[in-house]
């Protein structure tokens, strides 16, 4: 990069292409806007590129991505043409500013690729990637516009290969998502992505791309390679791999054996590092005691967590605990809160418990109406807290005739779940000689 580029925009460059840590994105932002301001042609392709596709976490911005695509092309930048041309904006006034032709940008930039600049490799490879060396230069008859896609794309691959040899973080993601996906004509082979990510192992920040990688060996059931993949994640510092090993540990069905305290332990990594994930996996191990006591708040404290970093499934946990005062005071608006959020986002949530609180008007308004059909859904999904709710319905009469053969049918259920109160709820029934359920005296 150094032959083509000024430091500046070097430094800038491998802030943002060269490494994964997002915290270091500013810097390289702040660099390419200092290589702007003094008019380094090619500064403006790659600011153009962050304004107009969000490399580097900037906010999409398309107008100032067209601004300054046409000034790069004015200064001369054919990486700024490409460019242009990839964002669709190659028209107009911007077009009116080119003093070269597209092919001729092309073959300018395609010479800086074959001298081995990794940033003009993979403009290459995206130029034969998305279409436009077909649209552009080639024109193929509809006869021949499959085949030539399909060559189109293994020309890219190359290019994205040659590119991420060198490091470049994107160029590394198509190459691996065009072979382990089939993408464009490329032959679908994971086995052949996965060699080929094994022998970038040093040479490109793939730390965004492990989780991927667990996954991938995980469906091949080569669970010894996800296993190492994690454990290099980990060593990484990657929280979603500490999740995965922590899942891996907890189920103990991935190539190791069960163990739910070291699974704990790296949830509870992941979760010091901000992991949501982190923090709901760590949350489930303390409300169900799993490789630990169980303790109701560090349960809620971990997914109050969870859910302030954006995890809104633990929202049914904390439902659940200011239902019933897990780790809290009970709370019934807090958690029909929880509740209505997850039923606004169309997310799971304990259905039993909204049900109870519609029939009694806990939390909410009285209606019920809906109380009842939620119980009734709750139980036929086999939930037997919601068996256990419908048996206090028909036995005290709410919102239905009082109806003690249901209500016996219904605590048997529940008893059958061993929820708790149940066989409590049935001592106070007995059959009488003709075999009907009549209430005990006394």
């Amino acid at each position: 990069m150094e032959q083509y580029y000024s430091d500046t925009l070097c430094k800038a460059l491998r802030l943002l292409y060269f490494q994964a840590d997002s915290s270091q994105f500013p810097e390289g932002v702040q660099l390419l806007e200092q290589a702007v301001a003094a008019e380094e042609p090619d500064a403006f392709y790659f600011l153009a590129r962050c304004c107009g596709w969000g490399d580097g976490n900037v906010t999409v911005n398309e107008k100032r991505a067209k601004k300054l695509s046409k000034r790069g092309i004015e200064l001369g930048s054919d990486l700024c043409v490409l460019g242009a041309d990839r964002m669709d904006v190659l028209k107009g006034d911007i077009k009116n500013a080119m003093t070269k032709t597209l092919k001729e940008s092309f073959d300018s930039v395609l010479s800086m690729a074959k001298a081995g600049e990794p940033m003009a490799q993979y403009a290459i490879g995206l130029f034969y990637f998305w279409g436009d060396m077909l649209l552009n230069f080639q024109k193929p008859s509809q006869a021949d516009f499959a085949k030539c896609e399909r060559e189109n794309a293994l020309e890219a691959l190359t290019w994205f290969r040659r590119s991420a040899e060198q490091g470049c973080i994107p160029a590394f993601r198509n190459a691996f998502n065009s072979v382990r996906g089939g993408v464009n004509g490329v032959p679908k082979d994971l086995e052949e992505a996965l060699r080929w990510v094994e022998t970038m192992d040093g040479k490109v920040d793939m730390r965004d791309y492990y989780h991927s990688i667990v996954l991938e060996y995980q469906d091949l059931k080569r669970h010894a390679d996800a296993i190492r993949w994690c454990e290099k994640g980990v060593r990484d510092g990657v929280s979603v791999c500490m999740v995965d090993l922590g899942l891996v540990y907890l189920y103990g069905d991935r190539g190791a054996k069960e163990d739910d305290a070291k699974a704990l332990d790296y949830f509870l990594m992941a979760a010091k590092s901000g992991d949501e994930y982190g923090s709901y996996n760590a949350g489930r191990c303390y409300y169900y005691g799993w490789g630990c006591t169980k303790d109701y708040n560090e349960a809620f404290r971990c997914f109050e967590a969870a859910v302030r970093g954006g995890h809104e499934s633990s929202r049914w946990y904390l439902a659940r605990c200011y239902f019933w005062g897990q780790g809290t005071e009970v709370n019934y608006e807090a958690s029909v809160k929880m509740m209505s959020i997850l039923i606004n986002k169309q997310l799971n949530y304990p259905k039993e418990l909204m049900g109870y609180c519609c029939l009694y008007g806990k939390g909410t308004g009285t209606d019920m109406i809906r109380g009842k059909r939620l119980l009734e859904e709750a139980a036929q999904a086999d939930n037997g807290q919601a068996w256990m709710f419908l048996g206090d319905m028909y036995d005290q009469g709410v919102g239905v005739p009082e109806n003690i053969p249901t209500a016996v049918s219904c605590y048997q259920k529940a008893a059958d779940k061993k929820i708790a109160g149940s066989t409590e709820a049935l001592g106070r029934y007995k059959k009488t000689l003709f075999g009907k359920w009549k209430r005990r005296e006394g």
